[in-house]
């Protein structure tokens, strides 16, 4: 930087103007004078040859000698004129003075004509030394030089005083910069006779110390700030927890409820089937082979009822476990023990899969966001059936993928969601049901666990028939085998 502050910059560009202003003066002054002064003295000559031309004329023509040599000299006397030379065809004439060496000499010559024959008779030639203009351009340019002096005194006492107020200013702008770097309050203190530096060193010394006390303010607010959010992420975790607790108890009776489905006819089977040993073996005609078969139907029906209790312990595992898994598989386990519901309310689901994808995450929080909009679309459903708008039930569940994102939707012919209320539906506590059917914080912990643990996003839309939810995740770079995405 050529001007690192402004008094550097105020110095250079002053003295710039004042040598710009003053030289060009002092150069054209001394050019200008002198030629008007060197064509006054060139008038002067020819003035003084149209005067004496006609008598220098007249004596040479009558050869009046003597008076044409009184003539010359008087002309001799002349201060500049040095040396006087008369060529004419009868005589040679040369008038000197005692001519000083170092003198410059100009040649003026001119032409003496006959009065009467109108004819060139002699010619005279002047040299001239121009002592005198020399003089009085000598005697300008000094005055000239002294006007240069006094404005240039004029200049440096009009810049001592201004750079006082540049100093001035130069030392507040230092505190100001140093304040905003280290915060730390230095008072400006000067003496300057400007009153306007002086109101702005006093202003900027309220200002920053009004910038301190506000800053001490809003250090002691931030913390008090801090403090509150910090108290308050703590509640709103605590209150996360109690509604994610709240939600999987609620699953839990879902699920429990399904179970209770699911094992109403293994155990109609099962008893049958004692019942049916019991009556033959009493009747004697229970053989090997008629209790290896009975036994195999118990067999088999309490197999099924246990692995319905390992899909429900699965679903309530609380193990947080990262990691690779097919959503389909997932979603299938889910509809495993949901099946005898759907069943008995006449519901039918597919899965449609368009794309092999999986998700990198907790596999039993995706399986709880599923379950939880299975279950709503279950009651929007029935909720239909018992106002007789439709007969039987249909959920579509279809995985796909798109620009890198696994996209689940869950589709069904419920009847669809209220367009007054599609953007309240993910609030908590917000319920269509009543208070003994719903607790309004399904959706709220199927959204919250989409968006901010699995870093996607859960929306809704309407369909013809009904709604559709939307999950949308963003997929890792993982090629899954052939047998796990079936």
């Amino acid at each position: 930087m050529i001007f690192r502050a402004l008094i550097d910059k105020f110095t250079f560009y002053f003295w710039l103007i004042f040598l710009v202003i003053n030289v060009p003066i002092y150069i054209f002054g001394s050019i200008y004078f002198q030629e008007i002064l060197k064509k006054s003295e060139q008038e002067k000559i020819v003035l003084m040859m149209t005067t004496l031309e006609p008598a220098i004329a007249f004596n040479i023509s009558f050869d009046q000698e003597d008076q044409l040599n009184e003539l010359l000299a008087s002309m001799l006397k002349y201060e500049d004129i040095q040396k006087i030379d008369l060529d004419s065809l009868d005589y040679k004439k040369n008038l000197s003075k005692q001519i000083d060496p170092t003198l410059k000499l100009f040649k003026y010559e001119y032409s003496i004509i006959d009065p009467f024959e109108k004819t060139e008779i002699a010619k005279i030639t002047l040299h001239y030394s121009n002592t005198n203009l020399k003089n009085i351009t000598q005697q300008i340019l000094t005055t000239i030089f002294f006007i240069f002096i006094f404005a240039l005194i004029v200049f440096a006492i009009i810049f001592y005083s201004i750079r006082t107020d540049l100093n001035a200013l130069k030392a507040i702008a230092h505190a100001m910069r140093e304040y905003s770097i280290t915060k730390k309050m230095n008072a400006i203190s000067l003496v300057c006779k400007s009153e306007e530096i002086s109101t702005i060193a006093k202003v900027t010394n309220e200002m920053m110390q009004n910038i301190s006390d506000y800053f001490l303010q809003l250090q002691s607010f931030n913390n008090e700030l801090k403090e509150q959010v910090e108290l308050e992420v703590l509640k709103q975790q605590k209150q996360e927890r109690l509604m994610i607790h709240q939600s999987r108890q609620a699953a839990m009776g879902e699920m429990l409820e399904s179970i209770a489905h699911q094992w109403r006819q293994p155990l109609n089977i099962i008893g049958l089937a004692t019942a049916n040993i019991e009556t033959e073996y009493k009747l004697g005609v229970l053989n090997e082979k008629k209790f290896d078969a009975k036994m195999e139907i118990v067999s088999l029906n309490l197999q099924y009822m246990s692995n319905t209790i390992d899909d429900f312990r699965n679903f309530l595992n609380p193990e947080r476990k990262l990691e690779y898994f097919n959503p389909r598989k997932s979603i299938a386990e889910i509809l495993g023990v949901l099946d005898a519901q759907y069943a008995n309310s006449n519901i039918h689901f597919e899965i449609l899969q368009e794309s092999k994808i999986a998700f990198y995450a907790v596999e039993n929080e995706l399986k709880q966001v599923i379950f939880i909009l299975l279950s709503n679309a279950k009651d929007a459903i029935v909720l239909q059936k018992q106002k007789q708008k439709i007969s039987q039930g249909f959920i579509t569940i279809s995985i796909k993928e798109k620009s890198g994102e696994g996209i689940i939707e869950v589709c069904d012919n419920g009847g669809g969601v209220d367009e007054s209320i599609v953007n309240t539906i993910f609030d908590p506590y917000f319920t269509t049901k009543s208070n003994a059917n719903g607790t309004g914080i399904g959706l709220y912990i199927a959204k919250n666990i989409i968006e901010s643990r699995m870093r996607g996003s859960l929306s809704v839309k309407n369909t013809q028939t009904g709604s559709c939810f939307i999950i949308k995740v963003a997929l890792e770079n993982l090629e899954i085998k052939e047998n796990e995405a079936e």
